[in-house]
Order: structure tokens, then sequence, then C-alpha cells
């Protein structure tokens, strides 16, 4: 799968990606943005143009992508390309590590980031470090209100994502509540 994600790196085609065998019915539509030998970089979109965010996660989690579908030929109609607010890479980068890059941006412009595990737990927050094993997160709860810290080993993360309606409906809550 390493060789077809390159390939549709950075190609402005709208994709399909897969990663869950077990429930094929579930899939996310973005562009990728960039990519590395292990990992790549979607931005992500729902339905009618809604911006989902930005996510990296490991190629090996990815089973079946598929482009050109009628799905997709009718989102598409809603959904283009459009320029990057963020300092991204874009393209294929083989040594480049996507979750130091995205999870350094989140600490440095103090964005929302949710962070998911390989036992499926999802966990949403401000990005306080970034180290070679840990990331250090101050939670944040569904209603904006601050939730503890959690001490996360770098080599569980399945997906680190930014952006997405649920961080951005998290960050305006949390700001509110200042």
């Amino acid at each position: 799968m390493d060789n077809t994600i390159r390939h549709f790196c950075d190609s402005h085609q709208l994709l399909e990606i897969y990663t869950n065998p077990d429930d094929s019915d579930k899939f996310g539509v973005g562009y990728i943005v960039a990519c590395s030998d292990n990992e790549f970089l979607v931005h992500s979109f729902q339905e009618n143009d809604l911006d989902d965010g930005y996510f990296v996660m490991d190629t090996d989690f990815v089973y079946l992508i598929r482009h050109n579908t009628i799905y997709l030929n009718n989102m598409r109609q809603f959904i283009k390309p459009r320029a990057d607010k963020y300092d991204l890479p874009r393209g294929y980068w083989s040594e480049l590590d996507l979750y130091n890059v995205v999870l350094n941006l989140c600490q440095q412009e103090h964005l929302m980031a949710v962070v998911r595990l390989e036992c499926g737990l999802g966990l949403i927050g401000w990005v306080v470090n970034v180290g070679n094993e840990v990331i250090e997160l101050d939670e944040v709860d569904i209603d904006g209100m601050p939730d503890g810290t959690a001490y996360i080993r770098l080599e569980e993360v399945k997906l680190v994502g930014f952006g997405g309606i649920e961080e951005r409906r998290r960050t305006i809550l949390a700001s509110k509540k200042r």
C-alpha cells in the first residue's frame, strides 16, 4: 500500500481511505498532502465541503484506497483542494516523521489535537510537550473543560489530527470558559 499512498501523495485526487477492516462502511475522504515511508498526512473532509482538519497515521493501517468512485465524484462537486493555512510539508519525504511535525505544529500554534491509540482510545486536548517517547497532552472534555493531563507513549499512537470538527468545537467551548 506504501507505493499507492506515494502515488496519490500531493496529487490533488480526492480519495476514500479505509482503515478498519471490521467495518468496511466507514472510511475517510480527503487528499493525501504528504507522506513518508511509514506515515501519511491527509486533509480530511465530510459531506458538503465540511473541512474536517488534518490527520497523520501509519501507512500500515490502510487496507483499501479508492478513487474516482460515484460517491467521490458527487463529493467533488462540493470539495475542492484549497491553499493550506498551516505550514505543512507537501509531497513525499522518505525519512520525515509526520507525527512529530503535526504534534509540534499543534504545540507551537496552540491547536487542539486528537490522539488515537492502538487500543482505540481517543484523547483530545492541548499538546504541552513532545518528547522522544512520550506526548504530554492537557485533555479537554466534551464541554470544553480541562480534564487532567495525559502522558501517552508515542509507540501506542495510531493517529494524530487537528482542525477537525470536534477539535474546533472544543476549542470554541474552551475559549468561552476562560
